[in-house]
């Protein structure tokens, strides 16, 4: 049997999905305009998580240094009187959700706590810093169809490595490069841009400010500005000011890229025809990851590649943003107000200095004991809480739980969700049965909130999908009907220049601050990106035995020095962890790359020693301004 699905998970390709029941196989909707048929490979595997030997599939108590089996009847009796108690002192309680799970029912646990006034989490592991940015410079978040990018005549993709995180539009790229599209890739290197790339220029880590500042420099000497372009903007003369107090050759040593490379950025920016730019989601988790954003959006404006076909800057999109919310559905409980909220990059330090303290606290959709920054101190800081996790394996967050509460997992619920890259919103139907015991979220809080003392209770699931589709203006029959829809936004955005600021007008950045100095006990910067072959955390265990894996360039200063017959440790200013060393050549020689969700009980967890910084804006988490070094010991 097949059935038309979609693929949940944090990705912005959204994946319209056959899914094949009878012989456990997932390909791409081939009827669906971007999944056009084919799919990753952590949802062409995903069968092997839904079947895994690993996953949790009935309810878990704590009894002792271990977990016993329970029925849903006495974990959520036991869950019910601790909450119950808690609700005397609403801020007592802690809801921490992520982006695991994606949809109009995965909102049910924010709207459920929002109802109970709990505490809440601020603050980003993701993409909030960027989407600050951009919202700061175009006024809306928006970017051009990604279908557009087949009329670029060239692309400067800058910093996204789309072998591992987007295969649709490396699709595209590669279809463009075919029609003569050129591809230019500004990165610090060691991923997989040179396979779509027809130039790679190397960049230090987080200082890509300051490449765009010197190809904004280049343009100001060179005179060729647009004056309708600069008509469009509300501080152009700030931008000029401090672009002129800017030195060429300081700027090119700043970002370590020689001035013959930044030359050659500017002229694929000036040269005739439309270039786009791909903006990564790693170059904004720097302590000036903002900015970083804010001066590449100027290069595509300033070049005049906004509001244009084949052009755009390209970040993200709201995943949300063809949706409502169906919260005021829900009946019992207190109208949201104002609520406490704990700064999630540095959650164990603000469980402990908590006042009043935290009593009780529920996570879902979110491994956070491994996903943020000082990870030991979040386990420590959730030995005093009576603490609820609803995930379907045993990793570094559902150790720390007094209760686990097993989920149904993707293809085995419904929900509808959108896309940060793309205009469709797609069905993703239940195509097999939840295995044992496993219960879909929004089942697991309607049950809980019916049980509750003072209830709160939930919509049917159904008025809710109904509810959220309203701002779309598609029907949910049509959903059921197709597995998919598109919701009509422009093709082109910011069409004849006008924006989202209430006087239509684009906003420059107005400052540009130094990189912080190197630190000379610390020298090398950790580079926690993206895997290939799973998504963040949710690796199989039998995949992280045996020391976790660095790489860094034969470049390195750390290379000549370190005896790799011997032990091999990774060290920061928070603690340290043993790894195996290998080589990539076109590595910048100060990064060191890790692949990203490793579990701390096996020793792979990078989080471990990541210090907690902010980035510049919405809170977002500085994971890559990480500094570090190599070392026998």
């Amino acid at each position: 049997m097949k059935t038309v699905t979609a693929c949940t998970m944090d990705c912005g390709d959204a994946c319209s999905l056959l899914v094949d029941t009878d012989k456990k196989t997932v390909r791409g909707n081939p009827k669906h305009p971007f999944t056009k048929g084919f799919c990753c490979k952590k949802g062409g595997r995903y069968f092997e998580r839904l079947d895994s030997d690993e996953r949790i599939t009935e309810p878990l108590i704590r009894r002792g240094d271990g977990f016993a089996p329970a029925s849903w009847d006495e974990a959520l009796g036991l869950v019910t009187e601790k909450l119950d108690a808690a609700r005397n002192a609403p801020e007592s309680i802690l809801h921490v959700h992520g982006h695991g799970y994606r949809g109009i029912l995965g909102a049910a646990s924010t709207n459920f706590f929002a109802r109970l006034g709990s505490s809440t989490t601020y603050g980003c592991v993701c993409d909030d810093t960027g989407i600050e940015a951009c919202l700061r410079d175009f006024g809306v978040l928006n970017h051009n169809d990604p279908e557009d990018i087949l009329n670029s005549d060239r692309v400067v993709n800058w910093g996204r490595d789309m072998t591992r995180c987007s295969v649709h539009q490396l699709a595209l790229l590669k279809r463009a490069r075919k029609n003569g599209t050129e591809v230019l890739t500004i990165s610090p290197g060691g991923d997989g841009t040179p396979e779509f790339s027809d130039v790679n220029v190397v960049i230090r880590p987080g200082t890509d400010r300051f490449l765009a500042a010197a190809v904004l420099k280049l343009f100001l000497e060179a005179g060729d500005l647009n004056p309708w372009v600069l008509t469009r903007t509300a501080n152009w003369p700030a931008l000029r000011g401090l672009v002129d107090g800017l030195k060429f050759r300081e700027l090119c040593a700043a970002c370590e890229v020689s001035a013959t490379d930044a030359e050659m950025v500017y002229e694929w920016y000036a040269d005739r025809g439309n270039v786009a730019t791909v903006i990564g989601w790693g170059l904004q988790r720097h302590v000036f990851g903002g900015e970083n954003v804010r001066f590449i959006n100027a290069v595509a404006m300033i070049s005049g590649n906004i509001g244009v076909r084949g052009g755009g800057s390209y970040f993200n999109i709201s995943s949300a943003r063809n949706f409502g919310s169906w919260a005021h559905l829900i009946e019992g409980g207190e109208e949201p107000g104002e609520r406490r909220r704990l700064l999630l990059q540095d959650l164990g330090a603000e469980l402990r200095r908590a006042d009043p303290p935290v009593d009780f606290v529920w996570i879902d959709g979110h491994n956070v004991v491994n996903q943020v920054p000082d990870s030991l101190a979040v386990a420590d800081a959730l030995a005093a809480p009576f603490t609820v996790v609803v995930d379907g394996f045993m990793n570094d967050t559902a150790m720390r739980a007094d209760v686990i509460l097993p989920p149904a997992l993707m293809f085995e619920r419904r929900d509808v969700l959108g896309s940060f890259v793309h205009n469709y919103v797609n069905l993703c139907a239940p195509a097999v049965a939840p295995r044992g015991l496993a219960r879909p979220d929004f089942d697991i809080l309607a049950d809980l909130g019916s049980r509750l003392r003072e209830p709160v209770r939930l919509p049917d699931a159904e008025a809710c999908l109904r509810e959220g589709l309203k701002r779309s203006n598609v029907s949910l029959d049509e959903l059921f009907e197709n597995g998919f829809a598109k919701v009509n936004h422009p093709y082109v955005a910011f069409e004849d220049l006008v924006f989202g600021h209430l006087d239509g007008l684009y906003r420059f950045p107005e400052a540009l601050h130094p990189e912080p100095e190197r630190d000379p006990d610390y020298p090398l910067q950790l580079l926690t990106l993206v895997r290939g072959e799973f998504l963040h955390s949710q690796i199989p265990e039998k995949e992280q035995r045996g020391v976790p894996s660095v790489w860094i360039s034969k470049a390195n200063p750390a290379y000549g020095v370190l005896n790799l017959s011997a032990d091999v440790y990774l060290a920061t200013d928070l603690g340290v962890m043993q790894v195996r060393v290998q080589t990539l050549d076109d590595l910048h020689p100060r990064a060191v790359i890790m692949r990203r969700g490793g579990w701390m009980k096996y020793g792979h967890g990078a989080n471990a020693i990541i210090r907690p910084m902010n980035t510049d804006m919405a809170f977002g988490t500085a994971y890559y301004s990480q500094k570090c070094r190599l070392e026998n010991r």
